[in-house]
């Protein structure tokens, strides 16, 4: 978890740039469980730079205590919410992080997957009130146009990166999220009450995705030479791209 949180630290300024945020049905669908409002207690684990944290926010304006492990990650998020007494901020892992109280809900926007499954379903189960939900979220990024996602992909499987077993981007993102979702049910500590994917496509410079790209942990290794073929193969066909992103939702209540 630290040699992780070093990563989004050393990338934190193009990862406030890069990273998109949340479609606003998420929380509209949230809402339908549990209504929270000013004296709600929210904890959001890897709050990053406070991406989901805004949202979070403006939706209900809670009681919202941060996480984030990374320092200069929360930074970015101190300077963004210094003036709002309702927003505390931790700079420290979950797996160390004591609390005080009970929460009405725990939040977590693309983190939670960093947390060992033997201590982040039983913690989360003892501090949240029996009523409390845990709401779990993924952005999962993808390039819309599937034959040119096929060609970086094929640059992938050449720099040991893909495994070349035929699956598209995709089918392996629905993997992915399928295995989220038994995750938690096999934890006996949640149930899941809603589970829901969305599709959204974005077009964006092909720049801008290529920084995208170097905001992944698992991509912070890569030769210069990777990122420079991905480069040739996108600025071939215009200097845009349509980047695919496939959010999914998991909201879990104590077992």
């Amino acid at each position: 978890m630290e040699e992780l949180a070093l990563h989004f630290d050393k990338n934190s300024q193009i990862y406030s740039n890069a990273r998109y945020g949340y479609p606003k049905e998420i929380y509209e669908i949230i809402s339908n469980y549990k209504m929270f409002g000013a004296n709600s207690t929210i904890l959001e684990i890897g709050a990053g730079n406070g991406i989901a944290s805004q949202e979070i926010y403006n939706k209900w304006a809670p009681k919202l205590t941060l996480i984030e492990p990374g320092y200069s990650l929360c930074e970015l998020s101190r300077q963004k919410f210094n003036e709002n007494k309702n927003i505390i901020i931790k700079n420290t892992t979950f797996e160390e992080y004591q609390s005080g109280m009970l929460f009405d809900a725990i939040f977590s926007a693309t983190a939670f997957h960093w947390i060992d499954a033997a201590i982040k379903y039983k913690k989360s189960y003892e501090i949240l009130k029996d009523d409390g939900l845990l709401v779990l979220y993924w952005n999962n990024y993808g390039v819309e146009n599937s034959d040119l996602e096929r060609e970086i992909q094929e640059i992938y499987v050449k720099y040991g990166k893909g495994t070349g077993d035929g699956k598209s981007v995709y089918e392996k993102q629905m993997e992915k999220i399928d295995g989220r979702k038994k995750e938690i049910e096999k934890s006996r500590h949640f149930k899941i009450i809603e589970h829901k994917i969305m599709k959204n496509v974005t077009r964006c410079a092909g720049e801008n995705y290529m920084t995208l790209l170097k905001t992944f942990s698992d991509h912070s290794r890569m030769e210069k030479e990777f990122f420079e073929e991905i480069r040739e193969i996108i600025m071939r066909d215009g200097s845009e791209i349509d980047v695919r992103i496939i959010t999914n939702l998991e909201i879990a209540g104590k077992a």
